[in-house]
């Protein structure tokens, strides 16, 4: 094996142990992506003993799965025809519009038909004779039978009759009985009346064993929280010491800054870090004007130069009246 690494990366690597054998897989050297993607061809042919076996668990597309146990068997299911060979039935054009008959074959047809009871008292198409059933000489063109129907109320008005709630209480509580009756309606909460005549009965008894309840749902509230989850409630929450030691330091308070690292560092709660900037002499104008040490503004002339900073900042706030400014500020400053 470590002859075999030699050739491959000569070059690269020193090899401290020959004697002991390379660890990992061996990378093929001269093989490119391209090289791997590219399809070979011609493919090569599987053998005839896998090819049954695969036809069992992955056939090709459109291809019948056959068990590899009768793979070398002979095809004679394809060979054979099940079940009763189907006669060509007439076409649908035939149907939909058929062909004309002729005097013949309809003169046929209706000799045929004349056979059955229901040709007799009724034709295809016609209507039959009714009048071998009437009284004799009746007009059978004239003679109407029934009641004459009145109309005088419309439909909607007799869906929806013009009637107050009231009135139709009162006419459902008459009808009531009579539904009872025929309709076996009855209204919610009414007892039967089963019309028993026994004279230590009556509808006001109530029979059974009193079923013991609550009115402010106590039965309600003890199905819903079971014991165990009560005793849950009730017990007293274990945290362990490190778990609160890790929400104290990570987890923000409410009205406390979270510092992470105020138990690594011992300093008093206003100490700041870093050097302290003592002010210079020069200014930020003197700065951006690039001045000379000799040039910096001092005394009277760096006031003056700072009341034109501020009155400059004054006039971009639309403060342009100095003078009216002036005499504010002396309002209100009495001390001066």
């Amino acid at each position: 094996m470590a002859g075999q690494l030699r050739p491959v990366y000569e070059g690269k690597f020193s090899d401290r142990f020959p004697e002991l054998l390379a660890a990992g897989r061996l990378l093929p050297s001269g093989d490119t992506a391209a090289g791997c993607l590219t399809e070979v061809f011609p493919r090569p042919v599987t053998p005839t003993t896998v090819r049954k076996f695969r036809n069992t668990t992955n056939p090709a597309p459109g291809v019948e799965r056959v068990f590899y146990g009768r793979a070398d068997d002979p095809d004679v299911a394809s060979h054979l025809t099940h079940g009763i060979t189907s006669r060509s039935s007439p076409s649908a054009a035939s149907l939909i519009n058929p062909l004309p008959k002729t005097a013949f074959q309809q003169m046929m047809q209706d000799k045929k038909e004349a056979i059955y009871f229901s040709n007799r008292q009724g034709s295809l198409g016609r209507s039959h004779d009714q009048s071998s059933m009437l009284p004799k000489g009746m007009d059978i063109i004239n003679t109407t039978f029934g009641i004459e129907v009145i109309r005088d109320v419309s439909a909607g008005e007799l869906i929806n009759p013009p009637k107050t709630s009231e009135e139709v209480d009162k006419e459902t509580r008459e009808g009531h009985e009579l539904y009872v009756v025929s309709h076996n309606d009855y209204s919610a909460g009414e007892a039967i009346n089963r019309k028993y005549d026994s004279p230590n009965f009556s509808k006001s008894f109530a029979y059974g064993i009193k079923t013991p309840h609550s009115k402010d749902g106590q039965g309600v509230s003890k199905s819903l929280n079971w014991p165990c989850d009560l005793q849950l409630k009730k017990a007293a929450k274990t945290v362990s010491k490190q778990s609160d030691d890790f929400k104290e330091k990570f987890q923000p308070e409410l009205g406390k800054v979270l510092d992470p690292e105020a138990e690594s560092v011992n300093v008093p709660p206003g100490h700041a870090f870093g050097t302290v900037l003592c002010a210079d002499k020069s200014g930020v104008g003197d700065l951006l004007q690039s001045w000379v040490p000799w040039e910096i503004l001092h005394g009277e002339d760096r006031e003056v130069a700072v009341l034109t900073a501020v009155r400059q900042s004054l006039k971009n706030a639309n403060y342009e009246h100095f003078d009216m400014l002036l005499e504010a500020f002396r309002h209100y400053d009495k001390v001066g």
